[in-house]
């Protein structure tokens, strides 16, 4: 009986203890926030245990996007075959071997000349701007990097920069056509381009072939060889954005975007004609290079909005649409070089426009653990009144305008994959 006692005495100053302790440590010390332990413990200097009074957070994100292309079908870079200056190569092409009676030997007689500028071969194109369009549009890889602070209120301000590489087209001619045609004393083996008003630094090498005098086919273009096409797109985007929610509950929560936007679209094309001499070589001479470079680079305010509905299990869909009204400053150079650029004729414009943007994201979120997000999303921008060049070569060397023109509308999208940390 005293044993049964002792015991029962021993649970109850036991229970005290522990019940007493509890509640030692659930009254908090004065002056002291705990705050709520996050879960689970990472040894990371992420998120922070007071989340409704914000911080900073920052995301990067890899990129692919891709733009439009608005080469016209119209211009015609090369055809097949050459132009006689002089008429000589008429005058050899129907010239005749005639054999001396008495001493056997063989002599060459030459033909009537024919007439000055005529244009000899079957005149097939062989290069067209618009070859630049046929190849599929090219996903350019990039990068866009987030930096941000949440105010207490839930509302934020954040800066974010987004770039993508170089897409890159090419297309070309050589001296050999489509099923080896290189027709009558192999004139389809030759490019010719109307370009014209040119120095005599361009005058190329003084024979390309054995027929005619030296100089009948005068100029880079004309008897060329080689012709490429190379076009350059990039894009650069700079927001400073405020969040402000204006409705929200327990999954659903929307807010008003604005602030400032500058966006960079850069363009070039690249047109290389490489004309040889007859025995085969070239030179810094023998090579022209002309050149087109677009700049659009606007700037103006953005306003819209942003809705995140939550879909459970720590997944979200954000969807968010906006308008920039942007002025569009655009810088248009054209120029024809040398390849040693030793010679050079330019031109350069400077233009300002109104090129209103509208810009649209949709977004799956996963949140795996507090203060981390996976994301991955779709994002599509499209771009009106902007200046970009359908027919891009100014064939009159002497006048290098009227190759620009405003488009209607450029569109470009693209996917985003990346991740964002709250501290």
């Amino acid at each position: 009986m005293r044993t049964r006692a002792s015991l029962f005495a021993l649970v109850i100053t036991g229970g005290l203890a522990v019940s007493q302790a509890v509640a030692q440590e659930a009254q908090p010390t004065p002056g002291l926030d705990v705050g709520r332990a996050a879960s689970p413990i990472i040894p990371l200097p992420l998120y922070n245990s007071r989340p409704e009074t914000g911080g900073f957070y920052t995301a990067l994100e890899f990129v692919m996007f891709r733009m439009t292309r608005n080469f016209s079908n119209q211009q015609v870079v090369a055809r097949r075959g050459l132009v006689d200056l002089d008429g000589s190569i008429q005058r050899d092409l129907g010239g005749t071997f005639v054999v001396d009676p008495v001493t056997g030997a063989s002599r060459f007689v030459p033909g009537p000349p024919g007439p000055n500028g005529t244009f000899l071969g079957s005149r097939t194109p062989a290069l067209l701007v618009s070859d630049l369009n046929t190849s599929d549009l090219t996903y350019a890889p990039g990068l866009e990097l987030t930096l941000g602070w949440r105010f207490s209120d839930g509302s934020a301000v954040e800066f974010r920069a987004f770039h993508t590489h170089e897409a890159r087209y090419n297309v070309g001619a050589d001296i050999i056509p489509p099923n080896f045609a290189v027709g009558t004393a192999l004139l389809d083996s030759f490019l010719t381009s109307p370009v014209f008003n040119f120095p005599i630094q361009y005058a190329g090498p003084a024979q390309d072939s054995n027929l005619g005098n030296p100089g009948a086919t005068y100029g880079i273009w004309n008897a060329a060889d080689s012709m490429t096409l190379e076009f350059i797109q990039r894009y650069t985007q700079y927001d400073i954005l405020y969040r402000q929610p204006i409705l929200s509950s327990d999954i659903s929560r929307i807010n008003l975007v604005s602030g400032a936007r500058f966006s960079w679209i850069w363009e070039r094309f690249k047109w290389r004609t490489v004309d040889l001499a007859l025995d085969g070589t070239s030179g810094p001479f023998d090579v022209a290079i002309y050149t087109n470079i677009v700049s659009n680079r606007m700037y103006g305010p953005v306003l819209g909005c942003q809705h995140e509905l939550y879909l459970g299990k720590g997944v979200s869909i954000t969807c968010q649409v906006d308008v920039a009204a942007n002025l569009d400053v655009v810088k248009e150079r054209a120029s024809y070089e040398l390849g040693d650029r030793t010679t050079e004729t330019k031109k350069a414009v400077t233009e300002y426009t109104f090129a209103p943007s509208f810009n649209g994201e949709l977004y799956i979120t996963w949140y795996p653990i507090e203060g981390v997000q996976l994301r991955f999303g779709w994002n599509s921008i499209m771009f009106l009144n902007t200046v970009d060049s359908p027919n891009p070569i100014a064939f009159d060397f002497g006048n290098l305008s009227r190759v620009w023109e405003r488009r209607a509308i450029r569109y470009m999208d693209g996917i985003k994959l990346g991740a964002a940390i709250s501290f």
